[in-house]
């Protein structure tokens, strides 16, 4: 197993990425995150907050807001916020899987981002890593049917004012 330096996450052997936060995680045989994980506490040491919080962000993948409250959060002395990986819980995990096979994904990342406090893009990616992971798929809906819709409205409006 292998845990997530951000939240603490236990993850499975051979992950390259934590499945509760998204952040990269170290190869077994690396000693890289443990060294970015001194230098993040580094830059909060020396008090170089926006450095630590561009450096949390590439590492996780966040949004500005969590990753502001995470520094400050360890530059108390604490854990990131909603980081406790409150999402691997299995009751969490078959709770966003219902909502996925129901066709529910935004609810499912509305879940997922109250379960874990993480912002919006690193929840979307994680319900759709864990959709694709299920082999749960979505119909994909684009540009083409409001084309397609707006180009019959035209039609029907020109006929009916001509």
């Amino acid at each position: 197993m292998s845990r997530c330096p951000f939240c603490d996450c236990q993850n499975p052997p051979g992950a390259k990425a934590c499945r509760n936060c998204r952040a990269e995680l170290p190869d077994a045989n690396e000693t890289a995150l443990p060294t970015d994980d001194e230098k993040l506490a580094d830059l909060i040491k020396r008090g170089e907050k926006i450095g630590a919080v561009k450096f949390y962000r590439e590492r996780t993948g966040v949004g500005l807001k969590e990753a502001v409250d995470a520094i400050e959060a360890m530059q108390r002395g604490g854990r990131p916020p909603g980081r406790s990986g409150s999402a691997t819980d299995p009751s969490d995990v078959a709770e966003i899987v219902a909502l996925l096979e129901q066709g529910k994904k935004i609810a499912a990342i509305k879940l997922y981002r109250d379960k874990t406090g993480g912002g919006l893009a690193n929840a979307k990616a994680a319900v759709e890593a864990l959709a694709s992971e299920r082999g749960i798929t979505f119909p994909r809906s684009g540009c083409a049917g409001v084309v397609l819709t707006c180009v019959v409205i035209g039609l029907v409006a020109a006929r009916i004012l001509c």
